[in-house]
């Protein structure tokens, strides 16, 4: 029993790739070189989760 198709999952990783990208622009216009502030090193870190979710999805629609 299929629960979620390929075009779902595709639709998920478009939407994760958007806000990755979001979320480095948010961080290059809002940080120096010089300096990582707490809300950038939050940005980071979402970043990070976000690409591992990426990763996560590219293996399951691999898998269906």
């Amino acid at each position: 029993m299929q629960i979620i198709s390929k075009a779902e999952l595709s639709s998920l990783k478009t939407q994760l790739e958007s806000l990755v990208t979001a979320l480095i622009e948010i961080n290059d216009k809002s940080s120096s070189e010089d300096e990582i502030d707490a809300s950038n090193r939050n940005l980071l870190e979402t970043e990070r989760h976000l690409r591992g979710a990426l990763r996560e999805l590219e293996h399951l629609s691999k898998g269906i």
